[in-house]
């Protein structure tokens, strides 16, 4: 566990500097390596949940921005089967359970599109799983309460507030985030990303604008988390999912501008966090081939 916590300050510290383009994908993916020889074992004290759930979210950032399989997306894996007898998972807990699934899925869809005449059974094997990741990520939001539509009407009648708790809307934006790195699997396979009540009510609204949706309700959840004197770690999460909806919002200078204060100004600026500043990511940038969950 020692050697585990070593690399995760080099992850933080990656974070904080940003001494190179990939150091940061580098200490990830060694973090991963370190996961996988130690195996699924039961956490024993909350210090080691801790760890380790914070050490699951950069092991999968590191698989989906190389668009590879995450070994945590394997039954035995489950938060569930790694908790000491008695004990339950956290709402955090599931949805990483659920986040570890999208990096197969990506590289899958990948797979199926590089070759010259795609494999049905490999195409409906691909839906099915899809179609099972979404089902279970809304069902995580019905649980949180939540409801994730673009529907306007359908959100204003739901009458649910933001979450008081900054972790949980650090949650949703991750949620989004991996809702926006799902849109082309989705779009391939015919696989809406929100539920079948609300389809109806979307089908007139074109995918760039629910993913401007998506993108700007990220802005307003990482807003939200960290407004007053919220924790530094709050920030750190919020680097992956900003980044994407800054991805998402780049043709708009004026969608932009929220997206560009809260990274620059706040993430950066305020926290420390330089790898969260908005900067330009495409394979010049990052010299090792094809990367990142949205290419």
């Amino acid at each position: 566990m020692g050697t585990l916590m070593s690399v995760m300050c080099l992850c933080v510290y990656e974070n904080v500097v940003f001494s190179q383009p990939t150091a940061w994908l580098l200490h990830y993916d060694g973090l991963g390596r370190l996961m996988q020889a130690r195996g699924p074992k039961p956490w024993r004290t909350p210090a080691e949940r801790q760890i380790l759930q914070a050490a699951r979210y950069y092991i999968t950032l590191s698989a989906g921005h190389q668009r590879r399989h995450c070994f945590l997306d394997q039954p035995q894996w489950e938060s569930t089967r790694c908790l000491p007898e008695g004990e339950t998972p956290d709402k955090i807990d599931i949805l990483y359970d659920i986040f570890a699934q999208p990096p197969g899925i990506v590289a899958d869809y990948d797979n199926i599109r590089k070759a010259s005449v795609p494999d049905p059974v490999a195409v409906e094997v691909l839906r099915n799983r899809t179609q099972s990741l979404i089902e279970k990520l809304h069902e995580w939001y019905r649980d949180m309460p939540w409801v994730c539509t673009a529907d306007p009407v359908m959100r204003e009648s739901s009458g649910i507030p933001l979450p008081d708790d900054p972790m949980e809307c650090v949650a949703l934006a991750i949620s989004y985030a991996m809702l926006l790195c799902l849109v082309q699997p989705c779009e391939y396979l015919g696989i809406s990303l929100f539920p079948e009540n609300s389809m109806e009510a979307t089908n007139n609204i074109d995918q760039d604008s629910k993913n401007k949706f998506l993108a700007l309700e990220i802005c307003r959840f990482a807003n939200w988390a960290l407004r007053g004197q919220a924790s530094a770690s709050y920030a750190l999460l919020l680097v992956y999912p900003l980044q994407i909806a800054w991805f998402c919002l780049q043709n708009s200078e004026e969608d932009l501008r929220n997206v560009r204060v809260i990274m620059n100004s706040v993430v950066a600026d305020s926290y420390g966090f330089e790898l969260g500043r908005m900067r330009h990511w495409d394979e010049t940038s990052l010299d090792q081939g094809r990367y990142g969950f949205l290419y």
